[in-house]
């Protein structure tokens, strides 16, 4: 019986080898037809970043002329001889005539398979059938009308592709044949994974004008080559995602890395490396990518930033092994050659390879980030609760006051504090950015990413439905904002450094910190803590000398560049106001790069800037000089009723370029700051106060590493202006504003939203947090919904009264919190982090007013900056990360 088995078992292996051998023969045949024989053209092939199959593409642009419209589309082919019927040129193929794999079964005694393969396509184009109704039925759909597949409308299609070849722009000498194989690739890629590729397609009822133009009159879909295009499988590894630290040494292993289950990163990124002495680093732990809205509490992608791609999408030519700037560098590091078309083979580039399963493969650089993996989870899950997650709110437990045991947002709509947060959060010392968190509720969500809101959004919001990709990225670093009060921290900095009453202002001020207790009505402290726009307008503009000949709202204009804003506004320029987030290099530094050095501008912050020649829409540069009328100030401070201390002074200023200025000194007008920028202007104030004299702008690359983890000197790869950089403000001014700060949580503007998260007894007792609240003009406050809907549908806000015109402007109903604070730990008296959130408010159900209104209203930005920081610092339990 042994025997036996024994022979049965190498026959099979014998019959098994020969089934092999035919595979292994068509795939060195599909090589040699799919590879160019031109070695120019195989350069280029190699130099690619991406590639496609072009018969990939004609064969899924075959569906764009089946998908119609549901109550105008045919039966899908009912049963295999339908389909064969329709489609001749695959019958032989599909009709389920036995290979030769399948005459080896037979030769065993195994019976042939159940089905066809035209079977299974006929079952999945059926899944195509359902996937589209569903895709064009579900809420806020991104289709015109509901979809379906015609069955008689694919065959003809699928008839003009197989008797027209494609080419492709790599391969020019060449031209491709569709195969039958090809359409049930196409078919199996569009059902995939519950017909996810549907999303990633443009369709009729999103795209815009521009593109719908260049469509046939009943196209719905159009497929191009950029929604299949795939990193080029020969061109090696991409180098790793890392971030967080496992100990505390210099040289620390990152805790984690980012990667999907099936990435290569799972068989490379997450290798331990031997160090010094023969230990080795603990190996990094997988994160599956960037989080999504529905993701369960317990999933690790809380801990990535959203839009990590889009972040470092300016690596890609250095994390790709076959990258331009990463081949550069490689050339003029074996001596190669600098010039920039020079381009190294495989052989010439020996600098980076690894092994992976046994084999030795070419990658990129790895790129370690600052995120603080632990950090970006609290912030992540913290803004999903405030909008709307409220399983993320309990698992956490996060409470509020006012809502008791009631999920958090009871009383406004979707259930949701806030309709949008942006979260940064940066190291003071160290200058890295921690965190970057951001999330929208359903109904915010559902205003950009596609044609319209579900049933259950409120229809009478003043906001237009239209698709934009841009406003689905992380909030934190690519939405800006009017900054309003959090200006007051640059302000205070200038009126503190003025030539002439800088010093007795800071003399009077440092003696009233040494006396503790609350800031007396009157010193710049207590109007630091209370927000009181009005005196700080008096300030700027020179009331205790008459107003006249002053020229502290351009010392404002100084302390804003000191502080980090207004790079590269000496001059008209777009970028105005922006830094890079990658490295936080200075603005022109990259100019002279040889390598082409990375970066990715974002909005950061600007300040008493205005457009080119005062056009609209042009080139912002800083506002130049110019000397203001006293008598128009002193009317403007006056108020109303001719008395200076009243609610109206400055809100009602008329008189030329007074009103701009005037506008700036509020946070409004032209000024602009993100969260990552507010965040980073008070780490700079911070970083003072601890008296340090320079500090590293905030970054978010903190190295680039090879294959076995050694860092890349950055200089060689052009990327210099990173290292520390002067302080310009005075540790003696810093200390007073942040001792101005500290109080606005005890006793000032931010005490509401403090006792909404702890009690008043505990708010007055911390000492480890200083922060500023900022409301930026909403027009609409006091507006109910039915209001708005009447103004803005009838037009007749243009009749309004001109306090009103703005009610149906594109103006959002912002709050700003920025903070530095304590963490325990060595130098605990110093400020360690800077937290800033922006979030835009919600609407109430019962009486349609938006929450929060005015400056002293509620501020939920506040509230999540301390539930966040109160975590982290151990004064509110339950940190989950």
């Amino acid at each position: 019986m042994a025997e036996r088995r024994q022979i049965a078992l190498l026959d099979f292996a014998i019959a098994a080898s020969l089934a092999v051998v035919p595979v292994l023969l068509g795939m060195l045949l599909l090589v040699a037809v799919i590879r160019p024989a031109d070695p120019a053209a195989a350069a280029r092939s190699a130099a690619a970043d991406r590639y496609v199959s072009v018969r990939h593409v004609a064969a899924l642009q075959t569906f764009e002329a089946a998908i119609v419209p549901r109550a105008a589309a045919a039966q899908t082919p009912r049963d295999a001889a339908e389909l064969l019927d329709g489609i001749p040129a695959c019958r032989r193929e599909w009709s389920g005539a036995p290979g030769f794999g399948e005459r080896l079964l037979q030769a065993f005694g195994k019976a042939p398979p159940a089905s066809t393969p035209a079977d299974e396509i006929v079952a999945r184009l059926g899944a195509l059938d359902d996937a589209l109704q569903r895709f064009s039925t579900r809420p806020n759909t991104r289709t015109d009308v509901p979809l379906g597949i015609d069955g008689a409308r694919w065959f003809g299609a699928v008839a003009q592709a197989f008797a027209a070849p494609v080419g492709s722009a790599a391969y020019p000498e060449q031209r491709f044949a569709l195969r039958c194989a090809d359409l049930v690739g196409a078919l199996a890629a569009l059902v995939r994974s519950d017909a996810r590729m549907l999303d990633s397609l443009a369709w009729r009822g999103t795209e815009g004008r521009s593109v719908i133009v260049h469509w046939r009159a009943d196209q719905q879909v159009a497929i191009g080559a950029r929604q299949v295009m795939r990193r080029n499988p020969w061109g090696g590894i991409a180098g790793c995602i890392y971030l967080g630290h496992a100990d505390a040494d210099a040289d620390g292993a990152p805790s984690h890395y980012v990667g999907g289950p099936r990435s290569p990163a799972r068989r490379f990124c997450g290798l331990p490396v031997q160090v010094a002495g023969g230990a080795a680093r603990p190996a990094p732990q997988p994160l599956d990518g960037e989080p999504r809205p529905g993701d369960a509490v317990d999933d690790t992608r809380w801990m990535v930033p959203p839009s990590l791609g889009a972040l470092l999408q300016p690596l890609d030519g250095l994390r790709q092994p076959s990258g331009a700037r990463l081949q550069r560098y490689a050339a003029a590091t074996v001596g190669a050659g600098d010039a920039p078309s020079t381009l190294l083979t495989k052989a010439e580039r020996p600098f980076n390879r690894v092994v992976v399963d046994g084999a030795t493969v070419e990658a990129g650089l790895a790129v370690e980030l600052t995120i603080d993996p632990a950090l970006q989870a609290l912030a992540q899950k913290t803004a999903a609760c405030y909008t709307g997650r409220h399983d993320v709110c309990r698992a956490l437990g996060i409470r509020r006051q006012e809502d008791k045991d009631a999920p958090l947002g009871q009383r406004l709509l979707e259930g949701a504090m806030v309709r949008m947060a942006a979260v940064a959060v940066i190291d003071v010392a160290s200058g890295r950015i921690e965190a970057l968190a951001g999330a929208q509720s359903p109904c915010a969500r559902q205003e950009v990413d596609g044609p319209g809101r579900d049933a259950a959004c409120d229809r009478r919001l003043p906001y237009p439905v239209q698709y934009r990709a841009d406003a689905l990225l992380n909030p934190a670093v690519f939405h800006d904002a009017m900054p309003a009060s959090t200006i007051k921290p640059v302000m205070a900095a200038a009126f503190l450094s003025d030539p002439e009453v800088g010093a007795r202002w800071l003399a009077a001020e440092q003696a009233g910190l040494a006396r503790g207790g609350v800031p007396p009505a009157g010193t710049l402290r207590a109007q630091l803590m209370r927000s009181d726009s009005a005196r700080f307008l008096d300030r700027m503009f020179c009331f205790d000398k008459g107003f006249l000949a002053c020229r502290r709202a351009w010392y404002v204009q100084t302390a804003a560049a000191t502080l980090g804003w207004n790079a590269g506004c000496a001059e008209a320029r777009a970028d105005c106001g922006k830094e890079d987030l990658l490295f936080g290099r200075a603005q022109d530094a990259d100019r002279a790069d040889p390598f082409g050095a990375p970066a990715l501008p974002v909005a950061y912050g600007r300040l008493m800037s205005e457009p080119l020649a005062g056009r609209l829409g042009a080139a912002m540069q800083l506002r130049p000089y110019k000397s203001l009328d006293a008598g128009i100030l002193k009317r403007c401070a006056a108020g109303l009723d001719g008395r200076r201390g009243t609610d109206d002074d400055w809100g009602r200023c008329r008189g030329g370029a007074v009103v701009d200025v005037v506008a700036e000194g509020w946070g409004q007008g032209h000024a602009r700051a993100s969260a990552l920028g507010v965040a980073g202007m008070m780490a700079t104030l911070a970083a003072a106060a601890n008296g340090e004299q320079r500090v590293r702008r905030p970054h978010l690359v903190a190295s680039l590493r090879r294959g076995d983890r050694q860092a890349i000197d950055l200089g060689e790869l052009g990327i210099d202006g990173i290292g520390a950089q002067p302080i310009g403000v005075a540790r003696e001014a810093a200390e007073v504003i942040l001792g101005g700060l500290s109080f606005s949580h005890r006793a000032g503007t931010a005490r509401t939203a403090c006792e909404q998260v702890f009690d008043a007894r505990r708010c007055r007792d911390i000492d480890w947090l200083a922060g500023k609240t900022g409301t930026p003009s909403f027009p609409s406050d006091g507006l109910s919904l039915d209001e708005l809907a009447r103004l803005c549908r009838s037009g007749s806000v243009s009749n309004a009264e001109p306090v009103r015109r703005g009610a149906c402007s594109g103006l959002r109903p912002y709050k700003w919190y920025v903070a530095a604070y304590r963490t325990p730990g060595e130098g605990a008296a110093k400020w360690t982090k800077t937290i800033a959130v922006l979030t835009e408010r919600n609407w109430l159900k019962a009486s349609g007013q938006v929450h929060g209104a005015g400056d002293h209203g509620p501020n939920p930005s506040a509230e999540i900056a301390m539930q966040i920081a109160g975590r982290q610092v151990g004064a509110i339990a339950g940190v989950a990360p």
